[in-house]
């Protein structure tokens, strides 16, 4: 019996050994490759599925795909994107996606299309989307990025605060993030009660200087006596609409009469007397035309990005272009008054 066996201190065999365990492993690696492969397939026509296209997709359905027609159209696509014309660009993501086998550019597809979702406001179709993705790519700073805003838009401050940390382990700066997401998880703790919730707005404000907006907003809301004692005059132009368009049930007059530029507005306004000039060109301009008696101008506001420089006509706490945080600034115009009075805060 033992002749038929080759000796274990053979050359040849230990030779036979060492090609016999390469072979099973590029054997076995091959097939495992194959199978990644097939599932990824699999999971992405099954994310296809979920979504129903139509329009520009029946034009695209009626020509033989190419490799070639690739780039143009995702350069269409993101032309498309840009000018807010969601649906051609998602139609044409998900063609493409059918038909793409490159797994950098199908990625790349993907993203388009869920942040086309996320501009166009399907939050759960985006959700969905940068899930997928983040399945096969989860270090995707990009793609978590998004993914925070939509947590956002939804509400879902706690999951936005694991995207926040996901980041912040990847070394991206996230102080701004990490404040915005801690004010919005104060505002929304139910544990807390309203005068503990209004003590930890205004700490928090008076430590880190940032989102005054949605900090004097909430406080005029909520406790507009404590608003009015927070309020600096430095802070006036930044917040000059939200003075403006307070009903005057919400005014403080012995506040108003301490502080020249929140003087100047509401004399501006015509809640009290007009005020002396305060090198704010338009409030002054409109404090004297009320000293004239003349009362048929009054202010329309813009809201400028002072990082992409898009002008907006509603306030934003984050970007809706470049998706920047805490960059709006105020433009005051001067208009003709209408009969139509609005207010933000009702």
């Amino acid at each position: 019996m033992d002749a038929l066996l080759i000796d274990y201190r053979d050359p040849l065999f230990a030779v036979l050994l060492i090609a016999g365990m390469v072979f099973v492993i590029a054997f076995v690696s091959y097939w495992w490759g194959v199978y990644v492969k097939s599932r990824k397939s699999r999971r992405l026509q099954r994310f296809l599925k979920r979504f129903e296209t139509h329009g520009v997709r029946k034009s695209l359905e009626t020509m033989p795909y190419t490799p070639e027609m690739t780039q143009p159209l995702v350069l269409l696509a993101r032309a498309y994107e840009k000018s807010g014309e969601y649906n051609n660009a998602i139609e044409i993501g998900l063609y493409l996606l059918e038909h793409v086998q490159d797994e950098a550019t199908v990625y790349e597809l993907m993203e388009l299309v869920g942040t086309t979702y996320m501009h166009a406001g399907f939050l759960e179709r985006a959700h969905t989307t940068f899930l997928q993705i983040l399945k096969s790519n989860p270090r995707n700073k990009k793609v978590l990025n998004d993914l925070m805003v939509v947590y956002e838009r939804l509400q879902r401050y706690d999951k936005a605060a694991e995207v926040v940390e996901s980041l912040e382990a990847m070394d991206v700066e996230v102080g701004d993030l990490k404040r915005y997401v801690e004010l919005k998880l104060l505002i929304q703790d139910p544990a807390l009660d309203d005068n503990e919730r209004v003590e930890r707005l205004v700490r928090f404000y008076e430590k880190r200087k940032v989102h005054e907006r949605i900090v004097l907003e909430y406080l005029l809301r909520h406790a507009p006596q404590r608003a009015w004692e927070m309020v600096r005059d430095e802070e006036v132009e930044r917040l000059v609409d939200i003075f403006w368009f307070l009903p005057t049930s919400f005014l403080d007059v012995d506040r108003i009469k301490e502080l020249p530029k929140l003087k100047a507005v509401y004399g501006a306004r015509g809640d009290i007397e007009p005020a002396e000039s305060t090198g704010w060109f338009l409030v002054d301009m409109m404090n004297h035309l009320r000293k004239t008696g003349y009362k048929e101008a009054t202010f329309q506001f813009a809201y400028l990005c002072q990082s992409c420089k898009q002008q907006f006509p509603v306030p934003f706490e984050r970007c809706p272009k470049c998706l920047a945080l805490d960059s709006a600034l105020v433009e005051i115009e001067l208009t003709k008054a209408s009969d139509e009075t609005g207010y933000n805060l009702l």
